[in-house]
Formats: C-alpha cells, structure tokens, sequence
C-alpha cells in the first residue's frame, strides 16, 4: 500500500520536529544575579593578571573592585563629614568583591560574555595561586528529569493494551524532555504520556479517533498539559504544542503502517464501546502524581536546578528575592527600607539612594544636628527659606523646596547609573527592585526568577492534583 499524501505530510512534520527541538534545546542555567555571572579567584592572584586573562579571550566588561570610584560629589561640599567610616556606604560597597571569608576575590562579567569568560578561567587556573578559580552558575545537566520521565514511560509501555502504539506514541514526549528539561515541563509531559496510555485501550479499533474525542478523561490529560508547559515560558508552551502536533503525526504514520500489514484481523467490539477506565487504568491514573512527587522532592533537595559546588562551602552575595517586572517606586523602597538597617555587610540600592540623598542634601543641613544613621524615610523635604514682598509691600519668609524624596528623585537617582558602567549599583539596578543582598552558599540558592519558582512549584502542584483528583473521581465511581 502506497502512502497517501497525508502520511507523506506527517512523516515530514515528524522531521520537521525533530530538528526544532534539537535546535532549540535549551539547557537550565542558573546564576546568583540577573544578566551577570560572578568569576571567583583567590585574592593571591593579583587583579591586574586576571583582568588581563579575561581581556585576553575577548572579555572587557568587567566590574570590579579597582574600578569603583565615588559616583556622586557634591559641588557645594566635596568633604562630608562621615558618622561612621567602617560602615559608610562606600566602605561597605568593597565587600561585593569579595567572598564572606575574604578569600576569594568577585569580578562582575555580563551573562551573555560568559562562554569567553570561562576559556579565561582556565588560563587563570594554571597560574600559581589560581587553582580554585571558577565560575559561579554553571549547572549539571538535571538528569533526574528525563530519567524520572523515562521512569513512567517504561511502566506505561509494560502495562498498556497496545505496547507498540505506547512506544511510538512516547517518543517524542520524551525527545521534547530531554531537549528542554525543566520541572514544568515534565509535569505537562507526564500528563501528555498518561493521555495516550489510555488511548492505547481503543488502538486499531473502529470509530478510534471519535471515541478519543468524547474521552473527557483522555482529553483532560492530553489538554492540561499545555496550561503547565506555558507556566514554565510561552517559549516552552509553543514547543510542547509542536510535541504534541509531532506525536500526533507518529501515531498516524504507525496506524497506516500498521493498516498495511495487516492480515484482516479487526477487533469485534468498536472503540465507543470500550471503556478506557478499567480496573488497571483507575490505579494507574495515579503514577503521573507519583513522578510529579518525586520531581517535587528533587525540586526540593537540589534547588531550582543542581547548581555548581566545586567548592564547598563559598559564601557570595547574591539578592534576597528575583523578580520580572521593574518596580523602583517609593513605595517598594519603603517597604524594603523597613527591613533594612544602616550597617548591613552588603549594602543594597536602597542604602544607594540614601547615600546619594545624604551626599545631595548634606550642605543644606545644620552642623549642629545630631548625625543620625537611619534611613531616609520616603516624603523627607528639604526647604530653603526664601523672601519675597506681597501685594501690600511686605517682605513674607516662606520656604522653597530643593529635594524631596518621591518618585521622581528616585527615578533621577537610578538614571544616574549608567548602563554600559563598570560601577556595582549597575549589578543593583539590573534585578529591577529594591531587594537586600545576603550572602548564600554556592549551590543552595535557587537559580531563575521567583516568578518562574512559583510556576514551576504550581505546575508540579496542578499535575499532581490532576492526576488525584481524576483516581478518586473514577475509583468513586467503580465503587
């Protein structure tokens, strides 16, 4: 039997997909700061050889420590007098060069600079001193992923009616996790596998295609998974829509081969007729909440993704909370300046802008006033008195406004800093709001945005639930 133009259509599309999902195969990274990658190196190795290695494979944007200069002078009083100099802003600022024990130098190289960055590390690991050099961010392949995936893909091969349709049925759901390996998008993919497992009850019998689309249990497996691959980007929602398309084209190409083989045998009983919820398929409607548990478990233990731990034990600054979307207003800086205090290891962009108010504000303050450390709180004015002759020919005191902390100065702060700079508060601004910096250890933060986080803890949580929800909905209705 010859191919019809639509098997010929399929099997093209089936290639088709495979070589989008090679090509955009997408590998978890994980980094401490958004679009920058911290390279450590022992303090014995002088910053002048590093800074050369990394010129030396193409890296000049470097943000280091003998780069920082005074950002802001005021012209009116280029000297200020410092309540505490240990604990200035300035003074503080060194430490985001340097590891919690102080033996390890940071140097600040932008993400997409990175594959050059690392060709400079292993130069700098052959000088003397420079053994321990490395690059914070680098991630293990997440094997537990596709294997776990692979894991339920095997049972359902071993149990299903029709093992060959389940094998071909499976294979590019498990090509997709394997090209894109992320949490999401194995809970979607698990859902997606235990569709066409209970497919596999009305394989090769008539009305097969009809008795799938009445299915409301087939559909609500094969369905939910493209809401969950969305959770985790629109990148990896359009890429399980392709897998599915893709799988859908595998299955048609098996049933007319399978057609074309066959040796006249047609299953009495038709596909509206069989029931896809049997006593095996009630049990095991739970195995994708089982394999979702169980990535849930590694999302716990191992981070977002396993991320680097050559080194046991280095502490680096990094944020205390990731975020999407900017929001550098004064009210996210007062929230974020109640929890901070004057003092902090790591200063963060909200003891920036009170630095900058202080510097800007400082000559038309008393001398006579207690020095004070607190933050500036949001709505501070300073006022110039200020004299003119009203309608009567009378001189009236009143008070000018020169600074006010508000939303426009803190938006003339953060333009002061410059995008193409080598200054820390560059690094700052690049995480799109105020958060405090707090030294983690290398390995136990959680790689990617919050918002990410929480669409791939919510993923995990709907494919459970699903799976759940749908057992005692059916095993309610066996009993």
């Amino acid at each position: 039997m010859k191919p019809s133009l639509s098997v010929v259509v399929a099997s093209l599309f089936s290639l088709f997909s495979v070589v989008i999902l090679v090509v955009f195969i997408r590998l978890p990274t994980s980094s401490l700061w958004r679009g920058f990658n911290l390279v450590y190196v022992p303090v014995e190795v002088q910053e002048e050889v590093v800074l050369q290695a990394l010129a030396e494979a193409g890296v000049n944007e470097v943000i280091t420590l003998s780069n920082q200069m005074t950002p802001l002078v005021s012209s009116y009083a280029p000297v200020q007098s410092i309540v505490n100099v240990e604990y200035s802003y300035l003074q503080q600022r060194r430490n985001y060069f340097f590891d919690r024990s102080q033996g390890m130098q940071l140097y600040y190289i932008p993400s997409k600079l990175m594959e050059r960055g690392r060709m400079a590390i292993e130069a700098i690991r052959n000088l003397p001193g420079g053994e321990l050099a490395g690059v914070e961010g680098r991630v293990a392949y997440p094997w537990v992923v596709p294997l776990v995936v692979a894991m339920v893909y095997i049972i359902l091969v071993v149990i299903s009616k029709s093992r060959l349709f389940m094998v071909v049925a499976g294979v590019f759901p498990l090509l997709f996790t394997c090209c894109i390996p992320s949490y999401s998008s194995a809970g979607a993919v698990l859902l997606l596998l235990y569709s066409f497992y209970l497919c596999g009850f009305l394989w090769g019998r008539k009305d097969m295609a009809k008795a799938i689309r009445k299915s409301t249990l087939i559909l609500l497996f094969g369905l939910a998974g493209i809401p969950i691959a969305f959770g985790g980007s629109w990148q990896e929602g359009l890429l399980f829509i392709l897998t599915m398309v893709a799988a859908l084209c595998l299955c048609s190409i098996f049933f007319w081969y399978s057609n074309s083989k066959a040796k006249g045998f047609v299953p009495i009983r038709g596909a509206q007729l069989i029931s896809v919820v049997s006593s095996v398929a009630s049990f095991s409607l739970f195995i994708p909440a089982v394999a979702a548990t169980i990535l849930s478990m590694a999302l716990f233990f191992f981070g977002y993704f396993p991320a680097d731990t050559s080194i046991n034990g280095l502490f680096l600054p990094a944020p205390a909370r990731y975020t999407e979307a900017m929001s550098f207003d004064s009210a996210s800086f007062q929230d974020s300046g109640q929890q901070e205090y004057f003092g902090v290891e790591l200063p963060s962009l909200v003891h920036y802008v009170d630095w900058v108010w202080d510097t800007l504000t400082y000559p038309y303050r008393s001398l006579h006033e207690t020095q004070i450390i607190d933050l500036v709180a949001v709505g501070e004015t300073v006022v110039m008195p200020s004299y003119q002759m009203n309608d009567k020919g009378i001189i009236q005191e009143g008070y000018t406004p020169i600074y006010s902390l508000d939303d426009s100065f803190i938006k003339s702060v953060l333009e002061g800093i410059r995008e193409d700079g080598f200054q820390i508060e560059r690094v700052l601004k690049t995480q799109n709001c105020f958060t405090s910096v707090v030294y983690r250890r290398m390995g136990d933060f959680l790689g990617g945005e919050s918002q990410g986080q929480v669409y791939t803890i919510l993923s995990l949580l709907a494919t459970i639930l699903i799976s759940l929800v749908a057992g005692i909905f059916i095993w309610r209705i066996q009993k």
